[in-house]
């Protein structure tokens, strides 16, 4: 027989990690620009092995509930395999993303998506790094893309955006696609119904909500359970707070059920419940479990619509029950919908693991925390109203997520708070709305925290963490919360003010600990690998840090995380406001960061500096600072201890940025194997840094003999072209050209002069940033990688040398005022005139036995000399930095020899999928300096 619960339920309110390959540094263009005259064809992509697809069933349809909540995509059409698969609308706030999820047995499925009303102009496949031009094909009609999911990115999705990219200026709805893994049959519970209709079934364990529920709510109408709060005896009552003394004895209001559709509604006046709302069914079922804890461990939710405040597990130990932890179980095609909150203050998350342990949270269904709805029905400013998200860890320890996906969560998608050994794998958290404190993953705090598997679209940090108790700016304490009720002023509004107290009593009572103390422990060992992360408009990319209230942030591993349009910056580590959290460890490895609206640098290290931070004792009385170590609870200090270690290997950067990345305070910082806007990084320049107080920067890079090398100082071309003043070339740019050629055809020094004629002279164009110099170089050093010449009848004896000058692009040969690299020509060029006292020139070579005959085509195979020639013009970079000019473009000439036409390899034949066949990353143009 089932013993039943103890009492009723309360009716009063309350992937495959990836290796590091070096290869992946070369990764080429991340977006494939789709243009009428160079359309790769559907169809193109190589052939795979059947692939098993499967489609997911109706979400919310099941128990009664016959119409799913979900619009059908507009825009897009999706196949996988060959397999039709529904797109679905996401617009509760805008409509920024339509998601198109399935399972299939393949990490690399190829994916068709028809646009039916939509003509594809450009495409772009995120993370970038690993859908380079050429990724994606695109049909002769312009309505119809495909593409075939990246193996070297172990992820199972994938962002599309169509006539739009990671700046989100345009081409929303974008697409997700979510390929999850088949699912594990092991995972699903027996689903056996039990023999007399309860749910409950004691033979296979197995709690089933569905049927549970029914019969509960049968028995136990809302109606009759529901009550609204009595009026109690405030916390604050005898206190004087900002000036205002609250009387003794004040008691919170009386509270009243009022309508479901009424707005900001404030404790203690609560909502009336619905009919159909299982809130209270939810805790009479875990009740049951733990009450017969040697015959029930699964708590199963079968397809169909459940609506209440939360799947809130409070208390449950799992070991004590047969099998040794509790299951959760949904299955796919079940919605977990949040309500509109009982009251503005209310603690309803989408999912809430509070005062537990042992708890697997298994299935396919949809959690959806109605976050946008929430907001429109309350206000939810901090000062008004208690933090809360959509997957929320508080208190709990052994804790295990596989393929939990949550949507439209109010506040932060996934959490931890004084949490232990939690694994969240395979987790899914779309609120792609223009929400706020939308973060993707943010364990505020926790101990050995590992999630594999991640994609979250938010509105805030991809990642966070130090973020300790973030709801402390609704406490009674709080300067929010008097300035609300006008305490300290001639017209407080004492008992508005003693309501808001006591709704914070209600929460904390709840959860039995307060907002000053949701986070109460040193944060360490967390690790987060094969993820990808979007944001609407706000929020870092890494955040480590803020206000960790003095407790200390140690060993931090991010691998495959990948970062798209966040607007904030990059990996931040944020000592302030509150007291310096002792940060120690961050590994960032085998990732990639779409740096596209960075309005910082990259990188933002702030370790401690040495000073003394002070906490006193009523810092850890009232606000819940890290106690005194000796336990006295006395005022105590601890020095500001610089960051240990800050590690980047094998990590993508998608843009150059001119402004530097700020290091301060760490010990050890070392940068492996980075790469910015494709190339990798060989020279400062690339990912300019801004040390203070270091002990040991070490910046490296692995080269085309496959040793280890240390970052040159200097910089990287960042664009180079040839012009030529035969007839058929003195209309064409050459930016895209894998070599450089020089060609002097005696009119003036460096050929230069030649305007028209039957004359074949070249000239090359390199253009050179300058934003990484912090002052003018003591040597500047240019360097190019000979290919060879033009003339096997030319002997191999013969000699050159290089002529460079500086010259402008707002002076042009065509009478105009702007030849850029991009554009220029032999018609419309830097207009200069060398001499001798005004070109640098490198010491003489010869010529070499390496022949590439002029023609057509790129030369790609061609064999390369390889020799590095040299040019001293340390005079022109240092007049350009002395002007503050932000580039230097230099004009690059041979002396000339009969039929001397020299090639040189280009920033392109460099790098690349179509780079030369025996160019190297280190054989691009760039400039050394000595500082």
């Amino acid at each position: 027989m089932i013993r039943p619960a103890g009492d009723d339920a309360d009716p009063t309110p309350a992937a495959a990690r990836r290796r590091s390959r070096v290869k992946r540094v070369l990764a080429a263009t991340a977006s494939a620009t789709i243009a009428a005259a160079s359309l790769m064809f559907a169809g193109a992509l190589p052939a795979q092995a059947a692939t098993t697809v499967h489609t997911y069933a109706p979400t919310g349809v099941g128990g009664g509930t016959t119409t799913s909540p979900d619009a059908v995509s507009a825009k897009y059409q999706v196949q996988v395999a060959g397999t039709s698969v529904q797109a679905v609308k996401y617009a509760q706030n805008g409509n920024n993303f339509d998601i198109a999820r399935f399972a299939s047995d393949s990490r690399t499925p190829t994916i068709t998506v028809t646009l039916p009303s939509t003509t594809i102009n450009t495409v772009n496949i995120y993370p970038a790094r690993y859908y380079p031009a050429g990724s994606v094909s695109v049909s002769a009609d312009k309505h119809t893309l495909t593409f075939q999911m990246s193996a070297d990115a172990g992820l199972n999705q994938a962002i599309v955006m169509v006539n739009g990219d990671s700046t989100n200026a345009s081409g929303q709805p974008y697409l997700a696609v979510i390929n999850d893994p088949l699912e594990d049959p092991a995972q699903h519970p027996n689903t056996t119904s039990a023999s007399d209709g309860s749910g409950v079934n004691l033979q296979t364990g197995v709690l089933n909500f569905q049927q549970f529920a029914t019969k509960y709510l049968a028995d136990h109408p809302n109606s009759g359970a529901q009550t609204a709060p009595a009026a109690t005896t405030s916390s604050m009552a005898g206190k004087t707070v900002d000036g205002t003394a609250i009387p003794a004895g004040q008691k919170t209001s009386a509270g009243n059920l009022v309508s479901a559709s009424s707005t900001n509604v404030r404790y203690p006046n609560v909502r009336a419940m619905a009919a159909n709302d299982l809130t209270f069914a939810l805790k009479a079922a875990v009740d049951t479990i733990k009450a017969n804890p040697t015959a029930l461990n699964t708590l199963y939710f079968p397809n169909g619509t459940y609506v209440w405040s939360g799947l809130l597990v409070n208390g449950v130990d799992g070991s004590t029950l047969k099998g040794g932890k509790l299951k959760i179980y949904t299955d796919e095609g079940a919605l977990l919908q949040n309500r509109i909150q009982a009251y503005m203050e209310a603690f309803e998350p989408a999912v809430g693991i509070i005062n537990s342990s042992n708890i697997e949270i298994d299935g396919r269904g949809m959690f959806d925390g109605r976050g946008v709805a929430n907001y429109r029905a309350d206000s939810h400013d901090a000062y008004r109203s208690v933090h809360q998200g959509g997957v929320m860890v508080m208190y709990s320890s052994d804790i295990t997520f596989n393929d939990t996906y949550v949507r439209d969560a109010k506040q932060w998608n996934y959490e931890t708070h004084t949490a232990t050994r939690v694994q969240f794998n395979n987790i899914k958290a779309l609120t792609p709305y223009g929400q706020p404190w939308i973060d993707g993953t943010d364990f505020a705090s926790g101990q050995d925290i590992t999630a594999n598997g991640v994609f979250t679209l938010g509105n805030d940090d991809a990642f966070a963490s130090g973020h300790y108790n973030p709801s402390d700016g609704f406490t009674p304490m709080a300067s929010g919360v008097w300035g609300n009720f006008a305490l300290g002023t001639s017209t407080p509004d004492i008992q508005g003010y003693v309501n808001a107290a006591g709704a914070h009593d209600t929460v904390a009572d709840m959860l039995g600990f307060d907002s000053y103390h949701w986070d109460k422990a040193d944060s360490k060992n967390i690790s987060v690998s094969n993820t990808l992360n979007w944001s609407v408009g706000a929020g870092n990319s890494i955040r480590i840090g803020w206000s960790s209230w003095g407790y200390k942030l140690n060993n931090y591993t991010f691998d495959n995380f990948n970062s798209v349009s966040a607007p904030a910056g990059g990996i931040f580590t944020q000592n302030s406001p509150k007291p310096y959290p002792r940060i120690s460890s961050i590994v960032i490895k085998n990732s990639s960061f779409d740096t596209s609206r960075y309005s910082s640098g990259p990188v933002r290290l702030n370790g401690g500096n040495g000073s003394t931070q002070t906490i006193t004792a009523d810092d850890q009385a009232t606000y819940g600072f890290a106690p005194n170590p000796d336990g006295s609870g006395n005022t105590y200090t601890y020095t500001k201890t610089p960051i240990s270690t800050f590690k980047l290997d094998n990590v993508w950067f998608s843009q150059q940025e001119s402004n530097s990345s700020p290091l301060n305070g760490t010990t050890n910082v070392t940068m492996n194997n980075l790469t910015v806007a494709n190339q990798p990084v060989q020279y400062t320049g690339q990912f300019p840094l801004a040390p203070s107080g270091i002990g040991t920067l070490t910046t490296t890079y692995t080269g085309a003999n496959g040793q280890t090398q240390n970052v040159k100082a200097g910089a990287l071309t960042n664009g180079d072209t040839w012009v030529g003043a035969w007839t058929g070339d003195q209309t064409k740019n050459n930016s895209s050209d894998l070599t450089l050629i020089t060609r002097n055809t005696g009119v003036g020094l460096m050929g230069e002069q030649y305007t028209t004629g039957s004359g074949d002279g070249k000239l090359s164009y390199i253009q050179i940033p300058l934003s990484s110099l912090t002052r003018a170089p003591s040597q500047a050093t240019l360097h190019l990688t000979y290919v060879g010449h033009r003339y096997s009848t030319v002997p191999s004896t013969d000699t050159d040398q290089l002529l460079v000058q500086p010259v402008t692009d707002t002076t042009c040969t065509g009478g105009g005022t702007s030849c850029p690299v991009n554009t220029m020509t032999w018609q419309n060029r830097p207009s200069f005139t060398a001499t001798n006292s005004s070109v640098a020139k490198s010491a003489t070579f010869n010529l070499g036995s390496t022949v590439v005959a002029e023609g057509g085509g790129t030369h790609q195979t061609n064999p390369v000399d390889g020799r590095d020639i040299t040019v001293d013009i340390t005079s022109f970079v240092q007049n350009a930095y002395t002007a503050g000019q932000p580039t230097l473009l230099l004009a690059v000439g041979n002396a000339g020899g009969t039929n001397h036409e020299l090639r040189f390899v280009s920033s392109e034949g460099a790098i690349g999928t179509g780079k030369l066949t025996n160019g190297t990353a280190e054989m691009a143009p760039g400039v050394t300096v000595t500082p």
